[in-house]
C-alpha cells in the first residue's frame, strides 16, 4: 500500500518559547505519521538546532521531511553563519550541542539556500516499517523541491 508524503513546516520568530513550539510541532507531527519511534532523537536533535538558530538570527523556521526511510529535520534561519562544532573542555557549561546532533543523526550538514540565510539539516534513520515513502518517491519529491526553489528564486529575481 503506497503511503502518503510526510513533510510539514513551522515558522517561528527567534525567541526562547521557539524551542518549545518546536518540540510541540514535531511531537504533533510523528504522532500524526506514525513514527513514534523516533521521537526522542527528533525532539533532541531538533532543539539543539533551533536553540543555535535562536541565538543566531531573527526568523526561524523548522521543516520535518520522511524521504525512504531517512527522517530530516531542517532548520533556516536568516543569517549566513555557520555553526562550528567546538573542542570541549570537562567543564564547559555548553556547546554539546553539534555534538550530540553529530552523536544521534546518521549524517547532517549546513546549505545556503538562493533566497538567503542558512539550513542545518540532520538526517535521523527511521525503522523500516515507517517509511512514508518509497526511495523513488522520496527522490522525486526532493527533486520537485530544488525545482520549487529554482522557480520562486527566479521569481524574485535572483
Amino acid at each position: 500500500m503506497p503511503r502518503q508524503p510526510a513533510g510539514d513546516r513551522l515558522v517561528l520568530v527567534a525567541a526562547p518559547e521557539a524551542v518549545g513550539c518546536t518540540r510541540t510541532f514535531i511531537a504533533a507531527r510523528l504522532r500524526s505519521w506514525g513514527v513514534m519511534e523516533a521521537l526522542d532523537e527528533t525532539l533532541l536533535v531538533a532543539s539543539e538546532l533551533v536553540t543555535n538558530a535562536v541565538r543566531a538570527a531573527g526568523s526561524v523556521a523548522v521543516q520535518l521531511r520522511v524521504a525512504g526511510p531517512s527522517l530530516y529535520v531542517e532548520v533556516w534561519d536568516n543569517m549566513p553563519g555557520v555553526p562550528e562544532v567546538k573542542c570541549l573542555e570537562a567543564d564547559a557549561e555548553g556547546g554539546r550541542g553539534l555534538h550530540l546532533v553529530e552523536a544521534l543523526a546518521t549524517r547532517w550538514g549546513i546549505c545556503h539556500p538562493q533566497s538567503g540565510g542558512k539550513v542545518v539539516w540532520a538526517e535521523l534513520p527511521l525503522p523500516a516499517h515507517t517509511a512514508l515513502l518509497s526511495p523513488e518517491a522520496a527522490s522525486e519529491e526532493l527533486a520537485d523541491a530544488v525545482l520549487l526553489e529554482r522557480l520562486l528564486d527566479s521569481l524574485r529575481g535572483r
